[in-house]
């Protein structure tokens, strides 16, 4: 939407009479009240309460009055943007983009002289070194007031110089990404105002760390990639009191041990020096640090060892990484003293899959987790282990619980039964099995997701209680099937190519262990098939059949014919898949070589 400027903006006659029409309408349901008090105080002794409520009503009348001839009589004076002060109009320019603002200071004057007191969000590249340094130096002019600066030039070339960032005195926020500077710039260490430093991909870039004690504000550092930055993490504590957020992703060559920035453990949030190879210490070193939430350390010197922690350390975080999961799991035996991470509440296990087992055990650490889940469901995910039994001690917590093709992941459905959030269960692909028999209608009081796969289903005979199950909690789907599992001992996979060819072999081969519902009218029911509009067998209703007194029951038979009866080819009758490979293809076998006596055949068997 573009943006229209207009110096003035006039007020509208029909305002005017708007106001004076809400007072005539206050002032004659006013008067209506007065009149009903009136005809009450007739009737009613009340010592003197009516009265005085009588004559604040008057009162009221009297300064409606007077409200509405002053409102009709008032003359409209135009207003416009130059009177609401230069105060307000700065806050309007602050929503607006640096771009937005560039335009509108060209309206008049007094725009643009706003426009230098206004604070916006800049983000420039895709120049040249000359080209950028002649923007930043017009923009430097034009919006001195500029807080957050975003410099990107996505690989252009190399620039020597971006000195023109200086001379936004109130910068509080600086951005550089892929702007090819080389070798040390102390300038970008001079601002006194800046809280945020980002400077990514920038290989030829030279700093140690020590320059930062020229930024006594820096609460956010983020440097990604600078391989050249040099220094001790110790130099990180000339600037303790302010620093917050700590990233140094593959700044190989950055030095040091996690025990050299211990002043920052009242103030450190989040801490990244992923593939800082030169930097050693144990997490045991983060213990005291009460307000970290995140930290990641793969790739580093840092061990895994978290032996020394106790309750209440590391309690704010919120993120595990590799190297937190890996300590855990070497303490879930140990018999030292126990801790939780009770900020953690999401916690994929794919994000471990390369780097060694995960057993399920280790959620103990996690009471408050809402979200356990297991990445991508095209992967199978053998590094995860253990049985969902040890879920139970998030019982109270857990809303979203998704292992899909966690194929060592043991246990039974019925462990889950009586988690009063879980909303969302995804097993397929796991070993769980659906003990359907030990779940009652009130369990998994919460489950709400259609697109659960709550678990494999590995025999036909766990079929009809699962299908009735997700009918009762409305979790049926007609648009996608359902299958009992490759590895199944009741399934098949039927080899017909000694069959005449056409569609009907082609249908057949498919195995038979497919799950749809079917709606038909007011009923739902379930069945079997080879596929998606494919044979199917007879349904299996889960609803009453309607009464011919019903109304629409005529249209209910007619659909009935059209849906459950029409594709059943070989399976007429029959509502269950045969229960050999061999019977299968005997019954293939008769429909497709002669369709008519197999026909004659399922009459009888239906008779």
């Amino acid at each position: 939407m573009a943006l229209q400027f207009s110096s003035v903006d006039s007020m509208d006659p029909a305002d005017t009479d708007h106001d004076a029409t809400c007072l005539r309408t206050v002032r004659n349901e006013a008067n209506a009240v007065l009149s009903r008090l009136s005809a009450k105080m007739a009737t009613i002794d009340d010592g003197g309460r009516l009265v005085t409520l009588r004559d604040e009503l008057n009162s009221l009348l009297s300064g409606l009055s007077e409200s509405e001839s002053s409102v009709e009589n008032e003359e409209l004076t135009p207003v416009g943007m130059g009177s609401l002060g230069k105060e307000i109009l700065v806050r309007v320019l602050d929503f607006l983009s640096w771009n937005e603002i560039l335009v509108g200071r060209v309206v008049c004057t007094t725009w643009r002289d706003t426009a230098r007191h206004a604070r916006p969000e800049v983000y420039i590249g895709g120049y040249t070194g000359i080209e950028l340094v002649s923007r930043l130096t017009s923009l430097r002019s034009v919006l001195p007031m500029t807080q957050e600066l975003e410099v990107y030039c996505t690989g252009i070339g190399e620039i020597s110089s971006i000195r023109p960032v200086v001379g936004f005195k109130h910068l509080r926020s600086l951005g550089l990404t892929e702007v090819g500077l080389s070798g040390f710039h102390p300038y970008l260490f001079q601002m006194p105002t800046l809280e945020v430093l980002k400077t990514a991909s920038n290989e030829h870039f030279e700093w140690d760390l020590e320059a930062l004690s020229g930024l006594p504000l820096l609460k956010r550092l983020y440097c990604y990639g600078n391989q050249r930055l040099t220094g001790s993490l110790r130099r990180l504590s000339s600037i303790c009191g302010t620093l917050t957020h700590v990233d140094l992703e593959g700044c190989v060559q950055v030095t040091g041990t996690l025990a050299d920035i211990g002043d920052l453990c009242h103030t450190l949030v989040q801490l990244d020096l992923e593939r800082c190879e030169q930097v050693t210490g144990t997490l045991n070193d983060l213990r005291g640090f009460k307000s970290l939430e995140a930290v990641s350390l793969e790739g580093s010197g840092v061990e895994a060892d978290i032996s020394k922690a106790g309750p209440g350390d590391f309690c704010a975080i919120k993120d595990v990484d590799v190297i937190m999961l890996q300590a855990l799991t070497r303490r879930l035996d140990s018999t030292s003293n126990h801790f939780v991470l009770s900020s953690v509440t999401h916690l994929d296990l794919s994000e471990f899959e390369d780097e060694f087992d995960v057993d399920l055990g280790l959620v103990s650490f996690f009471p408050n987790l809402q979200e356990l889940q297991c990445g991508w469901q095209s992967a199978v995910h053998a590094h995860v282990k253990g049985s969902v039994r040890s879920l139970r001690v998030l019982r109270p917590n857990l809303v979203e619980l998704s292992l899909t093709n966690c194929s060592e992941v043991t246990g039974a459905l019925s462990d889950l039964r009586d988690f009063p959030k879980l909303k969302k269960v995804d097993l397929k692909g796991t070993k769980v099995t659906p003990d359907m028999q030990n779940i009652g209608p009130n369990d998994f009081p919460s489950l709400s997701d259609p697109m659960s796969d709550i678990c494999v289903l590995r025999l036909v005979s766990d079929v009809p209680a699962f299908m009735r199950f997700l009918f009762e909690k409305k979790l049926h789907d007609f648009h996608s099937t359902r299958s009992i599992a490759f590895n199944s001992p009741d399934s098949y996979h039927p080899n017909l190519r000694d069959l005449p060819g056409g569609d009907g072999r082609k249908d057949l081969s498919r195995s038979p262990f497919k799950l749809q519902f079917v709606k038909v009218g007011p009923r739902v029911g379930w069945r079997w098939t080879t596929g998606w509009e494919n044979y199917y067998f007879e349904t299996n209703w889960l609803d009453p059949q309607p009464l011919p007194s019903d109304d629409g029951y005529s249209e209910y038979c007619q659909e009935v014919e059209s849906k459950t009866k029409e594709n059943l080819g070989p399976f007429r009758g029959l509502q269950d898949p045969p229960a050999t490979d061999e019977e299968y293809k005997e019954l293939a076998a008769a429909f497709i070589r002669y369709p008519r006596a197999f026909a004659r055949s399922v009459r009888r068997r239906i008779e």
